[in-house]
């Protein structure tokens, strides 16, 4: 049975402080939502979910989450900012719920990040939608890896964590990213230029986020079984071609366990 859970109060939910969330266990959480006011989505900074005291899902701030729900068409509401562990985008409902997140074996679960000093009235509640108690199992692991360029033209990354997990996506934030190569052992995985990623990716619903980032989208069927396997790589280069010198803020979306990478 589904539930609606308003959760306890954040600590700290002010300017310049480090809120934070203990959620309660038991339970399986398929979403979590912040309802916020007096703040902005990009003054929610260094968000961060730890289960044990181990980070799995980091993000910026808040725009950015904003940013790949919107990639994936998931309803987004003035106010309102939803972190997904259900996957609404999966085309079976074994993919959409295999990465809901069970807490029944976890001694902690906590929501964090840092309220910009400027923020002018900041108040965040919580609400969650819960199923029955599971243990915590797969689930999307979602890590950013900023990286800068002091020049224009091909960057390479060749030391994003892989481990055994899979990748379901690949986010750029930089939005003149115009060309992304991803290369596995030598044998180049992904080549495309900017406009015809995106064209790709609308063929299958997904609406690009043009001015904020370009997008590798290994799952654009809503099928797990595509995401990129990386066990047994040995050399995983990912190659970017910039217009502009400057910072990238790479967000890797996993398929993992919480003991992985």
């Amino acid at each position: 049975m589904r539930v609606t859970k308003r959760l306890p109060s954040l600590s700290n939910v002010a300017a310049g402080s480090t809120a934070v969330l203990n959620l309660p266990l038991g339970r399986t959480y398929e979403n979590l939502k912040l309802e916020y006011s007096g703040i902005t989505l990009a003054q929610m900074k260094n968000i961060q979910l730890k289960a044990n005291g181990k980070t799995f899902q980091k993000f910026k701030d808040g725009a950015e989450i904003d940013a790949i729900n919107k990639y994936y068409g998931r309803q987004a509401a003035n106010g309102l900012l939803t972190l997904w562990f259900v996957q609404p985008e999966m085309k079976t409902a074994r993919d959409e719920r295999i990465t809901a997140l069970g807490t029944a074996d976890l001694k902690t679960l906590t929501l964090e990040f840092d309220v910009d000093a400027a923020a002018a009235n900041p108040q965040v509640k919580a609400h969650a939608l819960q199923s029955e108690a599971s243990p915590f199992g797969l689930c999307t692991k979602i890590l950013r890896f900023p990286v800068n360029s002091a020049v224009t033209g091909v960057q390479e990354i060749d030391n994003l964590p892989t481990g055994s997990a899979r990748i379901k996506a690949i986010h750029l934030f930089k939005p003149d990213v115009s060309k992304v190569e991803l290369e596995l052992n030598g044998f180049l995985a992904y080549e495309a230029e900017k406009a015809l990623s995106e064209q790709n990716q609308k063929d299958y619903g997904r609406i690009p986020q043009s001015a904020a980032a370009t997008h590798l989208d290994f799952v654009l069927e809503g099928d797990m079984s595509q995401a990129v396997v990386t066990q047994g790589v040995q050399d995983f280069r990912l190659r970017q071609t910039l217009a502009t010198a400057g910072a990238t803020n790479i967000v890797v979306e996993y398929y993992d366990g919480l003991a992985g990478i």
